[in-house]
């Protein structure tokens, strides 16, 4: 599925001014007051945690992760300390602004991810410059970064990497956390291997078996089951198929359309069986130019 389809994709398209580094920490020093004056459960992320916990590196905006319940009233707050204050996504995205340095309020990431009694209680004291505060704990940021890492974000994807460089990451308790999004936590992890990093082998598989049970349990979508299918038969070599229909009944996966030769017609059915295992397949597709009825094949 395309990640601008995903629905719990979260992406904000603005551009952010210029601030002198003074003006910056002015407004972040204030916004730690903002937040802790509120007694709300709070940390902050994105550039600020990643150079807390491993990457030093400016950034021209304040990320501040709150649950959703509290968002209005954090937002609130901000306003009473003369911020200008909008709700600019009521799925995920509050924003206040200050001096040109703008203040993300963010009750949702990609992933559907939220601020949860567990991640509240891996929640560190971190400092950035000379300020002290709140920040996400590394194993979350990871998750989160690697995520919502795309091609014009490359930034989230060497954060993360810097956080793993860091030798200090819970491994149990990351494989909880990253259900969001095994897969792309995995890619990341086996990257840092590639990279020299210290992960160990069991994590990545780990991962990796999280996310087969993901695409595969009953409880997942019709789409993501097709979507699984067709992404099977077009890497495949035997089968090399894009434009085959996909269809998903309860325990039964039904596929026609027409393939270019009997080798990829026979083939059809065992890639869709490892793809998706437990379900019956339907093989009801035909070779081109073959006049003789379409090809039929079931498997268990």
């Amino acid at each position: 599925m395309n990640d601008q389809h995903h629905p719990h994709e979260r992406e904000w398209r603005g551009t952010l001014p210029e601030v002198d580094e003074q003006t910056f920490l002015g407004v972040l020093t204030e916004a730690i007051r903002v937040a802790g004056g509120t007694g709300l459960p709070h940390a902050f992320m994105g550039g600020i945690a990643s150079t807390a916990l491993g990457r030093p590196r400016w950034t021209h905006d304040i990320d501040l992760c709150v649950r959703p319940q509290d968002a209005r009233a954090m937002l609130a707050a901000f306003a009473e300390a003369g911020y200008e204050t909008e709700e600019t996504d009521q799925t995920w995205l509050y924003k206040a602004t200050k001096d040109g340095v703008l203040v993300d309020l963010i009750f949702e990431s990609t992933g559907g991810i939220v601020l949860d009694d567990e991640m509240l209680s891996r929640v560190r004291q971190g400092s950035f410059e000379h300020l002290q505060l709140n920040v996400l704990g590394p194993e979350d940021l990871l998750v989160i970064k690697a995520i919502v890492h795309r091609e014009h974000r490359q930034r989230h994807w060497f954060d993360a990497l810097a956080l793993v460089e860091t030798g200090e990451l819970d491994w149990p308790y990351l494989l909880r956390r990253a259900a969001p999004g095994p897969r792309r936590v995995a890619s990341l992890l086996l990257y840092a291997q590639t990279d020299g990093l210290r992960v160990p082998d069991w994590v990545i598989e780990s991962l990796l078996e999280q996310a087969r049970e993901q695409e595969t349990g009953a409880d997942v979508p019709d789409e993501y089951l097709v979507a699984h299918a067709g992404e099977a038969l077009a890497s495949d070599p035997r089968t090399a198929e894009l434009e085959l229909d996909i269809a998903v009944d309860d325990r039964e996966v039904v596929v026609t359309g027409t393939v270019a030769t009997p080798e990829r017609q026979a083939a059809i059915a065992e890639v869709v069986a490892k793809a998706l295992p437990g379900r019956e397949v339907r093989n009801l597709t035909s070779v081109e130019d073959e006049t003789a009825e379409p090809f039929v094949e079931t498997l268990p």
